[in-house]
């Protein structure tokens, strides 16, 4: 493995991304089933942290990403910090069958902010394991309502079924991010930002956006997810259709 600090460096046309969450949400599996399309059961937890290279060709320009796969427990949040450093999109990860995990995502939040800031990078929240939806403690509206909150995308995903929730998300975020880069050239962009920081707080700050009533079609996209088909395309095959597919 490369050094850290060498990988922290930014350099042109790479995209680091870092998958933060509390431990056994299935990072880990997550990010398998995206590198090779099949869940495997026995992978164990990360200590520390683990990363993937992939190269894509994203609206006709050449892009290598660093995917970070990060631990979960709280002994290794200095570690993680490290690895926070220069990340371009950040995906906080909660399990939709462990509460705890979704009420610790300020956390990890809070401790994506500390190392890198407010802004400049795109952000994701994943409900995984859909699979186990009729266990589910967290519903889907309360995980998209705190996406709203935090101006982040939200997928639901599933490291065991068939699903392309986590694909989808990094993609969204892709594009996010890339246009996050081109504007933070644009002086009329960068002036209108800082416009709008100033005029933050005030008597309405904490009022929130009204809410969609979504329930009946939560419950129905659910149900479909959860009869998908299981995955089951090969190792190899994937592997292949990931490396030359262009997104």
């Amino acid at each position: 493995m490369k050094e850290a600090n060498e990988l922290d460096k930014p350099k042109k046309n790479k995209i680091k991304i870092i998958i933060v969450g509390s431990i056994g949400v299935g990072k880990t599996c997550l990010l398998s089933h995206y590198m090779t399309g099949k869940f495997l059961s026995d992978i164990p937890s990360s200590n520390g942290a683990s990363f993937v290279q992939i190269g894509k060709e994203i609206k006709g320009q050449k892009y290598e990403l660093n995917i970070w796969d990060t631990a979960g427990q709280e002994k290794y949040n200095s570690l993680t910090k490290a690895f926070i450093t220069n990340s371009n999109i950040v995906i906080l990860v909660y399990s939709i069958v462990d509460k705890f995990s979704f009420q610790s995502l300020n956390n990890w939040l809070q401790l994506v902010k500390e190392v890198i800031g407010e802004d400049g990078y795109a952000l994701g929240v994943a409900a995984n394991k859909a699979d186990l939806y009729r266990n589910s403690v967290v519903s889907d509206s309360q995980g998209q309502e705190y996406a709203r909150k935090i101006n982040a995308i939200w997928k639901s995903t599933s490291a065991k079924m068939d699903d392309s929730g986590f694909k989808e998300l990094i993609i969204d975020l892709l594009d996010v991010y890339l246009n996050i880069e081109r504007n933070s050239s644009n002086p009329e962009y960068i002036k209108l930002n800082n416009k709008k920081k100033k005029k933050q707080g005030g008597c309405c700050q904490g009022k929130q956006d009204t809410k969609t009533n979504d329930n009946n079609n939560e419950k129905k996209f659910r149900e479909s997810r959860f009869n998908s088909k299981m995955s089951t395309i090969s190792i190899e095959e994937n592997a292949k259709k990931y490396e030359d597919e262009d997104f």
